[in-house]
Formats: C-alpha cells, structure tokens, sequence
C-alpha cells in the first residue's frame, strides 16, 4: 500500500518570486530530510492539470499510514509548514491510499 500526501498552496499576491520560489526549495528538501519520505513529486504537472487556481504543488508518497504519521510532526515538516505560512494565502491538502 502507498500513501499519497497531495499538497497543492496558492501564494500570497505580494509574495516575491523569490519567496515563491524559496517555499518550492523548501518543499523539494523534505525528501531528503525526512526519512519517511519514500519520495516526492513537484512540478508544474502537479498542480497545473488540476487548473484549480494553485501555484504549487508537491506529492509526497509514504509505504504506509505509519510513515506519514511519522512525517506530520518530525521537526523539519513543522519548520518548513512555520517558513511557508507567511507567504501562503490557501492550501488544499488530502491523502489518497493506492495498492
């Protein structure tokens, strides 16, 4: 079984390209600071199909519930969730179990 945690934000109007793109590095860095991060997915295809309106997007794959329990309150998820905050209007964040 993996775990998708699916994470799509629209940044502030008066967020700097800059910021925007510091929140992106950010969210890209999880994967290797996180060991139960089994892997992740960013780019313009995670959000773009989806044509909701978001800026952003990252996919996180966890093997198991287990994993992404352990993934929500490790130090570098919550420092980066506290770094993001200020630049981040809307988030949409949901989890979908694959075979």
């Amino acid at each position: 079984m993996t775990i998708h945690h699916i994470v799509l934000y629209k940044f502030k109007p008066e967020a700097t390209p800059e910021q925007r793109q510091s929140v992106k590095d950010s969210a890209s860095a999880l994967g290797s600071q996180i060991p139960a991060i089994q892997s992740l997915i960013t780019g313009e295809t995670v959000y773009n199909a989806l044509g909701h309106g978001y800026d952003a997007g990252v996919i996180f794959l966890f093997e198991s519930v287990a994993k992404l329990n352990e993934y929500r309150p490790h130090k570098a998820h919550l420092d980066y969730q506290a770094f993001s905050a200020p630049y981040i209007e809307d988030k949409l964040i949901f989890d979908i179990e694959t075979a």
